[in-house]
């Protein structure tokens, strides 16, 4: 049994171990999506509230990845709270885990990952009424974003629109990545940010070439600032 409770304030019950762990296997709230079912087990989110707070809860069961590090596996959800720590650590917004915890369970491991919603954030998918002006300023928030990400040789792995989230506060975009269960690091930073800009490039309706060319304009600046 490993947990780890985090967060200033954070909504998360006084006990720990056993029953911290036990508190948010059970927790109520409601499936985001239906519950994934591969990696030879099953993967869901909840969104759930607590008091006034909305939050996130991610149960895995056996529901692994392989890496070289670890090659008789990695609950999904333990590798995300791993990148949700260095992105904190290098100053990028992404949602505030609450509380992690992993335990042995009779189809493999069992794993909570609790997170905070972001609040006031939209995903990029849905910033279509957007100026010209404002499309061009979040595509350069997006490149700055990615650059720093890129600059510390780790790669997203699975950038969709739906995973760049977007809050605009005094005409200003804020900038956060969610879903960080395939992050990775990668021997060079060039190969970190081939794979996320051709996925992104890819997966995103938002910008024509001339607003793409201000999201890798910044992106690079911020890969390898001089």
């Amino acid at each position: 049994m490993s947990t780890h409770i985090l967060g200033a304030g954070a909504p998360v019950p006084a006990s720990e171990g056993a029953d911290a762990f036990a508190h948010w296997w059970t927790f109520p709230g409601e499936w985001v999506e239906p519950v994934n079912r591969r990696r030879a087990g099953w993967s869901g989110v909840l969104r759930a509230t607590q008091g006034d707070k909305v939050l996130y809860i991610k149960r895995q069961c056996g529901h692994l990845c392989h890496t070289p590090t670890r090659p008789l596996g990695w609950p999904t959800a333990s590798r995300e709270w791993h990148y949700l720590g260095r992105l904190a650590a290098l100053g990028i917004p992404a949602p505030q885990p609450l509380f992690h915890g992993s335990r042995r369970g009779g189809q493999g491991p069992e794993t909570v990952l609790v997170t905070a919603e972001l609040q006031g954030y939209r995903p990029l998918a849905e910033q279509t009424a957007l100026s010209p002006e404002q499309r061009r300023q979040l595509a350069a928030e997006v490149g700055k974003t990615l650059g720093r990400l890129h600059r510390a040789r780790l790669q997203h792995g699975c950038l969709y629109d739906k995973h760049i989230m977007v809050r605009w506060r005094d005409g200003q975009a804020d900038v956060a990545l969610l879903d960080l269960e395939k992050m990775r690091p990668r021997l060079r930073r060039s190969l970190a940010a081939g794979h996320d800009l051709e996925q992104l490039s890819r997966h995103q309706t938002l910008w024509q070439a001339s607003d793409w060319q201000h999201l890798l304009t910044a992106h690079a600046q911020h890969l390898d600032p001089r």
